[in-house]
């Protein structure tokens, strides 16, 4: 899907004052990224490593695994491609409402797709596909699905492979990321994104983890020198800093939960609980594309159009908190909208 993502301001020729639709951290980059960044212009002048070899390695180091076991993509879309050609022409299965590049990857590489929504999603549900797509915490809700339900579908499934989005797993205080339990279980791979958590989405960023068996399987399908010469250089900062460089969770929680009350006291919205800073809400107004545009038009906000999501409708938007200040717009902005009817 080329258009249809969050952040999609260069669509509009509007002042972004707040950006709502994109679930990248608003804190910006981490202390001495910019300037490790900028001491590296020169390696430009040069090809990249073919396969980020150093940056494989140093998260491997990392995560507590092999080097074989991570392959460094693209950005996590990348990746869910990758995956998809690995199993081309097979089946999977994707849990929806969710990222639309799962689904897109599946069909550029011919997999008959099945969907199961969410909320249907049960320790004891059976599949019957080749692979299962889902993300955790779910884009766009911000639910999470615990270790324990996931391991007795690893379990119970084992000639299913599992392929499990942690995109957004540095937004939530649940614990939930699987990377402790792969080598449990060979039918598990798992996608992370350093673009969200650090705030780098234009240099793509991520990364797959599994069996080196599986890692072998996906490589042969993996160009050379997608991951250029500042992007792994970023990532490298990244995991030798990662001890000072920790999301602020708890305070990102607070504000979304302070956020949706103020939204709620409102009217007129429907708000899902999430476990993280984003959020999917439904207007029973008008449709999330008029609200859009309305935001936009009288005071520069710009929210996610969730009506493109699988199984949602066009009364659906989805929201990131900001900073107080933004929030206090956003619900300002939004009550003028419904108060327009």
């Amino acid at each position: 899907m080329i258009h249809g993502h969050g952040d999609d301001r260069y669509l509009f020729n509007y002042n972004i004052v707040a950006d709502f639709s994109s679930n990248v951290y608003y804190g910006g980059w981490a202390t001495g990224l910019q300037q490790h960044l900028t001491t590296c212009l020169q390696k430009v002048r040069n090809y990249p490593e073919a396969n980020a070899q150093r940056l494989q390695a140093a998260l491997a180091e990392w995560h507590s695994l092999t080097p074989g076991q991570i392959l460094v993509t693209n950005g996590a879309t990348e990746a869910f491609y990758l995956v998809a050609h690995a199993f081309r022409g097979k089946s999977a299965t994707i849990v929806i409402p969710a990222f639309a590049e799962y689904e897109d990857a599946c069909r550029a590489n011919d997999l008959g797709i099945n969907y199961l929504h969410w909320d249907d999603l049960q320790p004891d549900t059976v599949f019957d596909t080749d692979i299962v797509f889902f993300g955790n915490p779910n884009n766009p809700t911000g639910a999470v699905l615990h270790p324990a339900t996931i391991k007795q579908l690893l379990e119970h499934h084992s000639k299913t492979m599992f392929v499990i989005d942690e995109a957004y797993v540095d937004f939530t205080v649940d614990i939930i990321s699987m990377i402790p339990t792969l080598d449990q279980y060979p039918n598990l791979i798992i996608i992370k994104s350093l673009t969200k958590t650090y705030s780098i989405p234009g240099l793509r960023l991520g990364y797959i983890l599994s069996s080196e068996a599986v890692i072998n399987n996906i490589l042969p399908y993996k160009m050379p020198w997608s991951v250029n010469a500042l992007a792994i250089e970023a990532g490298l900062f990244i995991a030798g800093h990662r001890q000072e460089i920790i999301l602020p969770t708890a305070d990102l929680t607070w504000e979304a939960f302070h956020l949706i009350g103020a939204l709620r006291a409102i009217g007129n919205i429907s708000i899902r609980h999430t476990h993280t800073n984003f959020f999917l809400c439904e207007t029973d107004k008008g449709t999330a594309a008029a609200l859009k545009q309305f935001l936009l038009q009288t005071a520069g906000l710009l929210i996610r159009d969730a009506s493109n999501f699988r199984s949602l409708t066009p009364q659906h938007f989805r929201i990131a908190a900001q900073r107080r200040e933004q929030n206090v717009l956003l619900v300002k902005g939004i009550r003028a909208w419904m108060e327009s009817f």
